[in-house]
């Protein structure tokens, strides 16, 4: 009888032990990982490295990535953060070709493409349907002039889906803070496949950028099958456009991390020296949320 009642005594006792070890780290796990294994997160630790470049898929030697000088990564004071993207905009700053010209007086912002295919994440480049989130931070007061542009995804090649150019095979969805109809208006900026010109205002002023010195987790999804482009903004879906053709022909390359004011001119740019900053990239085949 004592032999049964210690040999039931082991077996509760390496239960519990056992029960506490999943919780343990199934805790590990939630703080470390991300919910969907799938997933692809992006942070700014060694950038612009070479081994962040690995991570990230960005040829650093590529002409259509530039501005490396105007980012920087910076610690941030929220500890969660770590280290941050900060990003800066010369006084009457605009395009990068308004700097190159001599029309704009000070450079400002920056630009890379990221592929996923050269990151050997496939899955992710085929998926009907991926989601990006990150988080940004405009400084206090921020003057958001006349507009400009903010990261988004994209299909095709670099250097195919902005700065008017159109050729059939990509498409991208930054998005734009605008000055109409009021300063800071939030809208994606869509390059379309079957377009022309320059990109389609989507949503002009369905949400409000804040220069509140504040994180902001921005989360946009393309399902390419559907033809849809979705938007979150804290949590709070603030765009929903349907109806859109070309996207099932073109798979996703990956973020297209691109931002500047303008506009080709410097009739865009900020009264004065800006900053913003971007943490916390994830991809995700399914909504992710702040």
């Amino acid at each position: 009888m004592l032999r049964v009642a210690r040999r039931h005594l082991v077996a509760v006792t390496a239960a519990v032990i056992a029960c506490m070890l999943l919780v343990l780290a199934g805790v590990t796990s939630s703080y470390a990982a991300p919910s969907d294994p799938g997933d692809w997160t992006g942070t700014f630790d060694g950038f612009h490295g070479a081994t962040w470049a690995s991570s990230w898929g960005v040829d650093t030697s590529d002409g259509h990535n530039w501005g490396w000088d105007q980012m920087q990564p910076v610690s941030d004071p929220d500890p969660s953060k770590g280290t941050v993207l900060r990003v800066s905009y010369g006084q009457g700053s605009g395009a990068h070709s308004c700097y190159q010209s001599g029309d704009c007086p000070n450079p400002g912002g920056g630009q890379f493409y990221m592929d996923l295919n050269s990151m050997g994440r496939s899955d992710l480049a085929d998926a009907p349907r991926l989601d990006l989130r990150y988080y940004v931070k405009f400084d206090s007061g921020f003057d958001f002039g006349r507009g400009g542009k903010l990261p988004g995804l994209y299909g095709g090649t670099p250097g195919s889906e902005s700065g008017g150019n159109h050729d059939g095979s990509a498409f991208s969805t930054r998005y734009m803070w605008r000055d109409h109809p009021s300063t800071g208006a939030g809208e994606i900026y869509f390059y379309s496949p079957t377009g022309s010109g320059y990109g389609d205002d989507l949503g002009l002023g369905d949400w409000q950028w804040q220069g509140d010195g504040q994180w902001h987790a921005v989360e946009q999804q393309v399902d390419r099958t559907a033809g849809t482009v979705t938007v979150w903004l804290d949590g709070q879906q603030v765009f929903d456009q349907t109806g859109i053709s070309g996207l099932d022909q073109i798979p996703f390359t990956g973020v297209f991390f691109s931002t500047f004011f303008g506009g080709s001119d410097n009739t865009w740019g900020p009264g004065h020296d800006e900053n913003a900053y971007f943490a916390d990239f994830r991809l995700s085949t399914q909504y992710i949320g702040p």
